[in-house]
């Protein structure tokens, strides 16, 4: 005979019962594994962020250093860290302050070398070397010229007195100048030392004092510069100004020059002079 064995149903209330106890445990466990959750994304955000955060540095600034010129400011940005960025300066020959979150104004009061401590607030450092120089500028000559004009001077006169103005000119092709602004390069007046290189730039030198000052319409419809040299006891003022004849370079390219009014200087011997001026003209104009 074959035997059934009936089992018994899952009885309905012993299943609510368990259903009710679970629900408790879930409300009590909740809030727990709320706090777990809240706490693991906070760290590991934090952690995630100080991971990704770039070391401090300066913006396009190389080896820890940077040049500043004396009488012209300059500055550094930030960048990197966690943001919240502080300094100190304790070198006379730099007046410093922070303009915006992340940039550093400096003003040179000296030259010389200096230091600069960049923190952020995590604790973060960044030690920035500072030099402060004079500003100059490096011209090479690549040619030299006269322009003699007088309707009434016979040919003779106008090559004889050409080739005087020529001749008073200090500098050779190839030769040139450096000044050295000791009061700062960025003013309409300032002045500084000029080393002048008769032969070739670079060699054998003569030292003197130079000022430079800009010269304007009465109109102010346009402007120029000229450069007083003082040296040997002479005294010669260059004006810079574009050299406009043909030179065998690009059309588009027109080199400067320095020019020198001499018509005072022979009026005297050559009265019916109208303009008699050199011109230096310049290769190359450099800052160094």
């Amino acid at each position: 005979m074959l035997a059934y064995v009936i089992t018994q149903p899952f009885p309905i209330q012993s299943h609510l019962m368990i259903k009710q106890k679970t629900s408790k445990i879930n409300m009590k466990l909740n809030p727990i594994i709320r706090t777990l959750l809240i706490l693991f994304f906070t760290f590991g955000w934090m952690s995630c962020n100080k991971e990704t955060d770039e070391p401090l540095a300066l913006h396009q600034i190389e080896h820890n250093a940077t040049k500043l010129y004396y009488g012209s400011k300059g500055g550094v940005t930030i960048i990197g860290g966690d943001g919240n960025y502080s300094f100190s300066c304790e070198s006379s020959l730099l007046k410093a302050e922070m303009t915006h979150s992340n940039y550093i104004l400096f003003e040179p009061l000296g030259v010389g070398d200096a230091t600069v401590t960049i923190k952020d607030s995590s604790g973060n450092s960044y030690l920035l070397n500072v030099t402060v120089t004079y500003k100059s500028e490096k011209i090479v000559v690549s040619k030299l010229d006269a322009t003699v004009v007088g309707d009434n001077m016979t040919v003779g006169n106008q090559k004889e007195l050409k080739e005087k103005a020529l001749a008073t000119i200090p500098v050779k092709v190839g030769g040139g100048y450096k000044f050295v602004y000791t009061e700062g390069e960025d003013q309409d007046e300032t002045k500084g030392i000029v080393f002048i290189y008769p032969d070739k730039y670079g060699n054998s030198d003569i030292e003197g004092t130079f000022e430079r000052a800009t010269v304007k319409s009465d109109d102010g419809s346009y402007s120029y510069m000229t450069y007083t040299l003082r040296y040997n006891d002479v005294n010669r003022t260059f004006i810079f100004m574009v050299y406009s004849k043909p030179t065998g370079q690009s059309a588009q390219y027109q080199p400067a020059q320095f020019a020198e009014d001499l018509k005072e200087q022979y009026k005297t011997a050559y009265p019916n002079v109208e303009q008699v001026y050199t011109s230096q003209v310049i290769s190359s104009m450099t800052i160094e």
